[in-house]
C-alpha cells in the first residue's frame, strides 16, 4: 500500500469549496495538475481526468466515482486489472473548522502488487501536483 497526501487550511466554507470541486467546467481556471475532468459525479458513473503529469501534454485517465457527498467528500477509483495487482482510490475530504474556515484534504491510496513502482515513477510527480491542487484550491476559494 502508497499513500499520498496534501492538506491545507481554507478560509472558506466548506459548501463553497465543494462547489468549486463540482464545477468540472471551470477546471481549466484554477487546477493546474488536473486541468479537464469530465463527467456527471454520480457514483458509479465514469469520470475522464486529463494529468498534467510531465510537461505541457495531458495523459488522460478514465475512473469510477466513487463517492459524491456534499458538502463533505468526492472521491473517485481505478483498477487495472485485478485488484491485487493496482487498485486506488482518491478523496478529496472537507472538514468545516468554525468561523468560515475549512479543512481540505487530497488523499489517494494505492494498493496492489504494482503499487510501489506507481510509487518509484510518480511519486513526486503525484505529490507535486497535489500540493498545487491545494494550494490553488485555497487560493480559489479564498478570492
Amino acid at each position: 500500500m502508497w499513500r499520498l497526501r496534501a492538506e491545507v487550511e481554507i478560509a472558506a466554507p466548506a459548501e463553497r469549496i465543494f462547489a468549486i470541486l463540482g464545477d468540472l467546467a471551470a477546471y481549466p481556471e484554477w487546477n493546474p495538475f488536473t486541468p479537464r475532468v469530465e463527467s456527471t459525479l454520480r457514483p458509479g458513473d465514469p469520470i475522464h481526468l486529463h494529468v498534467r503529469l510531465r510537461g505541457p501534454r495531458l495523459s488522460h485517465r478514465v475512473e469510477v466515482v466513487s463517492a459524491n457527498e456534499p458538502p463533505r467528500r468526492l472521491c473517485w477509483r481505478m483498477q487495472l486489472g485485478a485488484s491485487w495487482l493496482l487498485a486506488a482510490e482518491r478523496c478529496q475530504e472537507l472538514t468545516p473548522l468554525g468561523g468560515g474556515r475549512t479543512h481540505y484534504r487530497n488523499e489517494e491510496v494505492f494498493r496492489g502488487c504494482l503499487a510501489p513502482l506507481v510509487s518509484w515513477l510518480f511519486g513526486s510527480t503525484l505529490r507535486r501536483g497535489f500540493e498545487e491542487v491545494a494550494l490553488a484550491l485555497r487560493k480559489r476559494a479564498e478570492a
